[in-house]
């Protein structure tokens, strides 16, 4: 009879923690599961864009938050990016950015051919921090997504090579270049899904925990946009912003971390973990009664 019961008996529902992208803001997700998992909340699935998906992705694999603040604190953004030397943009000459994007990927595929390539440190980075991994290999469920510019769609990363999709995933433009898989052209997902809840969902999860890190797109004065770079890195931004209040309502609980840092300011990493692990602790006893 007691055997009968046990088949009958409900299984718990699944719950998905969705990390946000938000650049050096990302680093609040590391507070964030820290203490989720000291008292013992570990998510069944968990799904990450850019920042969020790489730290989100080095939790999946087995990384604990610990050392994760270790990797946080001496990361130096200036050692992997590649800024590319972008063209001045004038009345006389002007080019299209994604047109420029994608004759920079494919002349790193031809200086590659040719044995001439550089190395993607920001890849092999990852790569030694996670080896040879897949995604299907992870003892929890993880995604993450990228932009393919080609197709111009979203492309959501389930299986492959964990640190191929994360370097997908935080290909920010103008930062890093894009990254090639396959016949894909791949960009920073947060760009088009920076509050990626409707990945969770079809990932099975009955509950969506949704961790904002977004900063509100404020007006700028005119005089700040003085370069190609500025100019560039706030369309990224507007890009980035549009829709993402509308998703972010799409979740099913939100842990709300206020930072306005900008996205490239790294000069305060554990400060920025210390302000994720206070607002867990601030809603810890929502979130336990939540995911019960």
């Amino acid at each position: 009879m007691k055997g009968i019961l046990r088949i009958f008996k409900k299984k718990k529902p699944k719950w998905a923690l969705v990390l946000m992208g938000g650049g050096s803001r990302g680093l609040a997700h590391i507070g964030i599961l820290d203490v989720l998992q000291k008292n013992g909340l570990i998510p069944d699935i968990i799904v990450g864009t850019s920042m969020g998906a790489v730290i989100g992705g080095l939790f999946a694999s087995g990384i604990s938050p610990t050392k994760l603040k270790e990797i946080a604190n001496d990361f130096n953004i200036n050692n992997f990016i590649e800024r590319p030397n972008l063209p001045i943009l004038s009345k006389k000459s002007q080019i299209n950015i994604l047109d420029f994007l994608m004759l920079e990927s494919y002349k790193s595929k031809l200086l590659k051919k040719l044995g001439l390539n550089r190395e993607d440190k920001i890849e092999a980075y990852l790569r030694s921090l996670i080896g040879e991994i897949c995604i299907e290999e992870l003892p929890m469920k993880f995604a993450c997504n990228a932009v393919d510019l080609i197709s111009g769609k979203e492309i959501i990363f389930k299986k492959g090579k964990l640190y191929k999709a994360l370097r997908a995933t935080m290909s920010l433009p103008i930062l890093f270049e894009p990254t090639s898989i396959d016949d894909m052209l791949l960009l920073d997902g947060g760009v088009l899904n920076n509050a990626p809840v409707g990945i969770a969902r079809n990932l099975d999860a009955h509950k969506v925990i949704l961790v904002d890190v977004h900063k509100d797109l404020k007006e700028v004065p005119t005089e700040e946009i003085k370069n190609t770079f500025q100019l560039l890195y706030r369309m990224v931004e507007t890009m980035v912003d549009y829709k993402t209040e509308e998703k972010i309502k799409t979740a099913d609980f939100v842990i709300r971390v206020d930072l306005e840092m900008d996205a490239l300011d790294y000069s305060d990493p554990l400060g920025i973990v210390e302000a994720g692990e206070n607002t867990a602790n601030e809603n810890i006893n929502k979130i336990k009664s939540f995911v019960s």
